[in-house]
């Protein structure tokens, strides 16, 4: 009798609780938010947070915004237009102004790195314009704005159109002289926000952007294939009828391999990026698949295409100064003294980077 309840007052001694609980009456959940740069230099943060359906109101989420020197005194401006305390623990989506990503974005995220409650797993994409304009932006269909653009960046992963990214992941490759980040880039289609393409930095400053299709190649060639990845090419000038110039498929599978060779007598700097893509035809109106010569002779004319714009890519990355493709990062492991001679920032937009891409027709739906 005496060992179990020895054994109970030591438990009870040892398991103390631990009340760290925060009541969601006492609370306004931040579902999304955007941070901007003002002309006077200040830093504006506006919050999406949703309204419970018990409540009477127009709109099911409540938008407010504030202004600060610091990122912690416009979050301390939006407490005071709330009832409640601002949680964003549970954020799932913060944008960036593009004025903001202009300058540069790792101040305004520090308070974020430095805060243990702070949405690190949040997504994180750049808006043309000031993100306070997404955030307050009222879609017809869409109760909410925050699931709205959630599931745009899910989609627009799952189609490799940009990589998978939040504000934890791109915090050390912000740091990374070798290797540069590429975020989602949003803007918006009449009243509906949508995705144009994808954000290019140098460090943590915004230098350029690439269109939808450029961003879906790019990630291609960095290894990056998700689920439903489709693109469409241009492999006819002759037809009548404008849809059947055009080839829309569907990627089965990748490889790819980044070879970087540095000449140490000349200090010139090749990398290959060599990409294989295995497709599946999913719209085509020519009746000639079934035929291994029209199949050879498609497949020379996607790699012609997907090689002359992959060089157009290196070009746009290197003008903005944006190492996507981490060609720092192999040069400072296997070529270190080259590396410490060098600045990386000057030297990357003048070496020169080859495609080398293969596609390998491997179906053509059920019919021919």
């Amino acid at each position: 009798m005496k060992r179990p309840v020895l054994l109970s007052l030591a438990l009870l001694i040892l398991l103390t609780g631990c009340w760290d609980s925060r009541q969601l009456r006492d609370i306004t959940i931040a579902k999304s938010a955007a941070l901007d740069l003002l002309e006077d230099g200040k830093y504006q943060s506006t919050i999406s947070s949703p309204v419970p359906k018990q409540h009477e109101a127009e709109e099911r989420s409540q938008k407010v915004s504030g202004v600060g020197h610091t990122i912690r005194e416009a979050r301390m401006a939006l407490d005071g237009k709330v009832s409640e305390r601002i949680d964003t623990a549970k954020m799932r989506v913060l944008v960036l102004g593009e004025p903001l990503a202009r300058t540069n974005i790792y101040p305004p995220l520090d308070v974020m790195y430095r805060d243990p409650r702070s949405s690190l797993g949040a997504k994180i994409a750049v808006y043309d314009g000031m993100g306070s304009e997404l955030i307050n932006s009222k879609l017809t269909d869409k109760p909410r704005t925050s699931e709205f653009l959630a599931e745009l960046l899910d989609t627009a992963e799952s189609n490799s159109i940009v990589d998978k990214v939040n504000v934890q992941l791109i915090c050390p490759i912000i740091f990374d002289p070798g290797q540069d980040v590429v975020l989602p880039y949003l803007g918006m289609e009449g009243d509906t926000p949508r995705l144009i393409g994808g954000a290019l930095f140098n460090g943590d400053t915004m230098t350029g952007s690439l269109s939808v299709e450029d961003s879906t190649l790019l990630m291609l060639m960095k290894g990056k294939l998700g689920s439903a990845t489709f693109l469409t090419e241009k492999v006819h000038d002759d037809k009548e009828d404008m849809p059947s110039n055009f080839i829309t498929l569907r990627l089965r599978d990748t490889l790819t391999k980044l070879q970087v060779d540095v000449n140490h007598e000349t200090n010139e700097v090749t990398a290959t990026v060599d990409l294989t893509m295995k497709v599946e035809a999913i719209e085509y109106p020519h009746d000639e698949l079934h035929e291994k010569e029209n199949i050879a002779k498609l497949n020379t004319k996607l790699e012609e295409k997907f090689n002359e714009e992959a060089e157009q890519i290196f070009s746009t990355l290197q003008e903005a100064n944006c190492d996507a493709l981490g060609i720092g990062r192999r040069v400072l492991v296997y070529h270190p003294d080259f590396w410490d001679s060098v600045n990386w920032n000057e030297t990357y937009p003048n070496i020169t980077i080859k495609p080398n891409i293969q596609v390998e027709l491997i179906g053509h739906g059920i019919i021919n």
